[in-house]
Parts: structure tokens; C-alpha cells; sequence
């Protein structure tokens, strides 16, 4: 078995979410892993929620399906496919719940060599059958040549 070899990588996540006529925002930078495992791509890194919870994230994408996965204060598993609708699950301390994607939009690109990567996704998602918005979350990564 070849042992994954794994790159550093600068990234700005953003994520815009609206719902009716209301809009919220966030977004962060940090640093993560992008490594290639069997016929699979994987950027890992770590989300600060507060200062004492953190949450470590996982994106695994097969040319077909975006897989996000977060481990830490919230456990999430929700897969992503253009035009399906798929399933998972969002899990607090206090609750845990369905959820469902209804993908529209959904670009991967990887940085090579000093270009940038991008992640574009755009989806509604639902917890426990009631619609939370469509999400439009943009991922722009640069690998990481300081290290």
C-alpha cells in the first residue's frame, strides 16, 4: 500500500447562508493536510468554534461525491452530489439530528504547484425535514511552502 503523501496548505473558508430575506456570513482561514489516499482526495483542518472547542474537519472527494466530515464538539457526516438528494447526520452534545442536502452547484479544483485550489458548493440543507437555506460555501487553498 502506498503511504499517502500529504501537502500543507493556507485556506479561507467562507460560508454565506440565506434563508428568506436574511443572510448570514462567516468565515475563517487556517492552515490543513491535502493528501491522496487509494482513488481518493482528502483535505483535513482543524475549526475553532470558541477557545475551547474545536472541531476537526475532513473533506473527501471521489471525482463524484464531496464527503464532509467533522469530529470534535459537533459530529456531522453529510455527503454532497450535483443534483442528489443524500442524507446524514448533525450531532451536538445536547441533540442530534437528519439532515439532507439538495446539491445545486459543486466544483473541486486542487492546488499544483503555486496555483491555487478551490472548493465551490452550493446546497439547501434541512435538519430534521425543516429547511435551514441554501449554503454557498467557497474553500480557496494555497499550498503551504513556509514549512
Amino acid at each position: 500500500m502506498n503511504k499517502a503523501i500529504k501537502r500543507s496548505v493556507k485556506m479561507r473558508f467562507q460560508n454565506k447562508i440565506n434563508y428568506g430575506d436574511h443572510s448570514d456570513a462567516y468565515e475563517f482561514t487556517t492552515r490543513g493536510e491535502l493528501f491522496h489516499k487509494g482513488r481518493q482526495d482528502y483535505l483535513r483542518f482543524e475549526e475553532a468554534l470558541s477557545d475551547s472547542e474545536k472541531v476537526q474537519t475532513t473533506m473527501k472527494w471521489d471525482g463524484r461525491e464531496l464527503m464532509l466530515i467533522r469530529q470534535g464538539t459537533i459530529l456531522m457526516r453529510q455527503g454532497f452530489v450535483v443534483g442528489e438528494e443524500t442524507f446524514g447526520r448533525y450531532v451536538t452534545p445536547d441533540a442530534s439530528w437528519e439532515t439532507t442536502a439538495i446539491t445545486d452547484k459543486l466544483l473541486v479544483q486542487w492546488p499544483s504547484g503555486k496555483t491555487r485550489g478551490k472548493i465551490k458548493l452550493t446546497y439547501k440543507f434541512l435538519l430534521q425535514g425543516q429547511e435551514t437555506g441554501t449554503h454557498e460555501v467557497r474553500l480557496t487553498l494555497e499550498e503551504d511552502t513556509t514549512k
